[in-house]
């Protein structure tokens, strides 16, 4: 039960990669900035938009960093999946 509950998280971990988040998030992100960019805003809503995506790239540096720090390599994915595991299993068997 523990190999299982810590495969599962070291499935998470890995689906949670910034690459994976970034093939994600990209097409939206490209959709939005093409139509932001077509002439048909006001220099208002242009200024808006690129705060906007200035904001984005600087969460997306953050979430990087953070990820590294975390889950950056396999075995800083393995332990973090392995602790999750037996902190599951350990609070499902818990009498109290």
């Amino acid at each position: 039960m523990y190999t299982a509950l810590a495969r599962f998280g070291y499935g998470i971990a890995k689906a949670i990669r910034p690459s994976k988040i970034k093939k994600l998030v990209k097409p939206m992100y490209d959709k939005a900035t093409k139509k932001a960019f077509t002439g048909k805003m006001g220099a208002a809503e242009d200024k808006l938009v690129r705060g906007l995506q200035g904001a984005a790239q600087k969460s997306y540096k953050g979430y990087r960093a953070a990820y590294g720090a975390t889950l950056g390599t396999s075995t800083k994915r393995k332990v973090t999946s392995a602790a999750l595991g037996g902190y599951t299993l350990g609070s499902i068997f818990d009498d109290e």
